[in-house]
């Protein structure tokens, strides 16, 4: 099962991306982690301590395959070593927290923000410290935007640095207006550009320092060959270790090749609250395995797992709870014709370039016999296709009714296909030059769900009368073919956590781009224009980056819906069974409260101990 596939580089910074998904309120819903167990108080009759304890919190290292005595400090770092990393979320404080799944905003080192028309006013709290005692001010927040911009003008010199922020004022050491380049909405700049990315750059730290790089990139001419070395030198480059200064609840005590050792910070403004003294993250080969064992008390991501080994579990929390991964049949449309087209030489014409093709073989399938092929840990995706979670659809983001479900329904498949100019013949369907409808169907050998799902595909589209083939290959082999397009459905899973999804235009509709092999900045679709009526007798046309665009402008949920429903209509894939990817804390020993927005959202192990209303203590001895 998937633990975390999303595998996006970027050659300037992890935050040049723009992370997506807009924002509308949603009130703080106060609730109580979900204990797991046998019915019984996992904690017996012992009380939560009242005061810090001499006690270790553990946490197995979510991903980790390096030394991490070893790893880069400097979030510049193209391999972007530290985005696999706990140790910032240990040490290192966000400006404020976007609860995606609930579409809602925390401040964190940020105390307010204001919308100002055409910039963002956005205040600092002046309770932040860095570990040595120095203000956390935007004087930070500035080196790190001046080296950002800095290098973009040197690396991509046509291209922005940021889709949202043209320049930046310092009003004071605890006020920063960006100024935007277009009218987005707040809740969209906020969560695209300044939620969740931790407040990283001091600028004496590291020798040379992070502001004598600044200062060198500033200065350096952005056209020459000494400027390009230069980025790739500041990009190599990390501080040591031992000069690493954070700013988060708990200060690096410890780096050894297998744990990272934090201890409370005293002077954080969320000291008060903590009621252990070691944060302490550890490598295990078997992070599940180090759980059912109890050798830590947390992991942050990899559940749920088969039942058998969820039965051997302590009791627990659950934590991350709405990261979940969508598998879905992906379709190929055959458009190679464009600049950043992934297909090299590409030889396979896909018959799923035709709608009505499409359509065909999600009602030729039955989704549950596909669900019931796979391990038993995946749940059953039952909404419409639409890209959305459960949690987005209950909480009123999109209203899916009258949405097509696509249910298993072979004369509706068999109308579609004759409509496609396909005729059945002896149980096999043919186009119009009678030849037969071929389906390639492309698997990774080593990932069981993919091929356990496609065996199942494989089988119910033959019964129908395709004629498909099922190519399990190597995972090299794998990355290559389905760029190159050597397949007309792939079986793949991304991310659906709120409007997420939709929304996260580089790392996922630029990579829904490179398997489907369309281009979603050019195409103009056309779709029923009464959303939620299929058989509506007008239509209207969108182009998907427009919408997005619009949303981003406006906040207006009516882009959403269109998002949706384009989806829906047009099936650029067929959701089929969900794949959770939460975490656990164990409840025997902690005593876990918060509202159900942060439990809900990834990174929760951290932010309990950021979030003053967020509680995790341990319990009595």
């Amino acid at each position: 099962m998937p633990t975390n596939s999303n595998d996006w580089r970027s050659t300037i910074t992890r935050r040049t991306a723009l992370k997506a998904g807009v924002a509308g309120g949603v009130a703080a819903l106060a609730g109580c982690a979900t204990d797991e167990g046998n019915g019984e108080d996992p904690a017996g009759d012992r009380d939560p301590v009242d005061e810090r304890v001499d006690r270790q919190f553990t946490k197995s290292l979510h991903r980790g395959t390096y030394g991490m005595d070893n790893a880069s400090w400097n979030p510049y770092d193209p391999s972007d070593e530290m985005a696999n990393f706990d140790p910032p979320g240990l040490i290192y404080d966000p400006l404020l927290v976007h609860y995606h799944s609930h579409d809602s905003f925390e401040g964190v080192i940020a105390e307010n923000w204001e919308d100002e028309g055409d910039s963002l006013l956005l205040e600092l709290s002046d309770n932040w410290t860095w570990h040595d005692g120095d203000s956390v001010t935007t004087a930070d927040i500035a080196t790190d935007i001046d080296i950002r911009f800095r290098i973009s003008d040197i690396t991509s010199p046509d291209s922005h640095a940021s889709s949202y922020i043209e320049d930046y004022e310092i009003v004071d050491e605890y006020a920063i207006r960006y100024y935007l380049r277009d009218d987005f909405t707040m809740e969209s700049v906020l969560a695209n550009e300044l939620a969740d990315d931790l407040v990283i750059i001091k600028e004496d730290v590291g020798s040379p320092s992070f502001g004598e790089w600044r200062d060198d990139l500033l200065d350096v001419d952005a056209e020459s060959d000494e400027a390009t070395e230069l980025v790739s030198e500041f990009q190599e480059w990390s501080p040591d270790v031992d000069d690493i200064v954070g700013n988060g609840p708990f200060e690096l005590e410890e780096v050894t090749d297998t744990s990272f050792v934090g201890t409370v910070y005293d002077d954080h403004p969320n000291a008060d609250n903590i009621y252990f003294e070691e944060y302490v993250i550890e490598h295990h080969e078997d992070q599940v395995l180090a759980f059912m064992e109890e050798s830590v008390d947390s992991i942050g991501l990899n559940l749920p797992e088969s039942p058998d080994v969820m039965d051997q579990l302590p009791p627990h929390h659950e934590i991350n709870r709405d990261y979940d991964h969508l598998w879905s049949i992906l379709f190929n449309f055959g458009d190679y014709d464009w600049s950043d087209s992934p297909a090299s030489n590409p030889t396979n014409q896909p018959i799923t370039a035709d709608e009505n093709v499409r359509k065909a073989i999600a009602c030729a399938l039955d989704r549950e016999q596909i669900w019931t092929s796979v391990p038993e840990e995946y749940e059953l995706y039952e909404l419409p296709p639409t890209l959305l979670n459960q949690t987005a659809v209950d909480e009123g983001v999109v209203d899916v009714e009258g949405y097509d479900n696509y249910d298993t329904d072979l004369d509706r498949a068999t109308e579609l296909m004759e409509e496609a100019g396909y005729q059945l013949d002896d149980g096999m369907w043919y186009d119009e030059d009678g030849d037969p409808a071929e389906l390639e169907l492309l698997a990774q050998s080593g990932t069981s769900v993919q091929v356990d799902a496609l065996d199942s595909v494989q089988y119910q589209l033959e019964e129908f009368g395709f004629d498909a083939t099922l190519n399990a290959v190597d995972e090299a082999t794998y990355g290559e073919s389905r760029f190159d397009g050597d397949h007309d459905l792939l079986f793949d899973n991304h991310p659906v956590f709120s409007i997420m999804g939709l929304t996260f235009v580089d790392h996922v509709w630029e990579w829904f781009s490179q398997l489907n092999h369309v281009d979603y900045e050019s195409e103009t679709w056309e779709i029923p224009d009464e959303i939620g009526n299929p058989d509506a007798s007008g239509t209207m046309e969108l182009t998907v980056m427009d919408e997005i665009e619009q949303l981003h402008l406006t906040g207006d949920d009516e882009y959403i819906e269109r998002l949706a429903w384009w989806l829906n209509q047009t099936l650029p894939m067929y959701g089929v069974v969900i794949a959770g990817d939460y975490g656990a804390i164990r409840s025997d020993e902690w005593h876990v409260d918060a509202p159900e927005e942060l439990l809900d959202n990834r990174v929760a192990e951290f932010n309990l101990t950021k979030i003053p209303d967020a509680e995790l203590i341990p319990y009595e001895e």
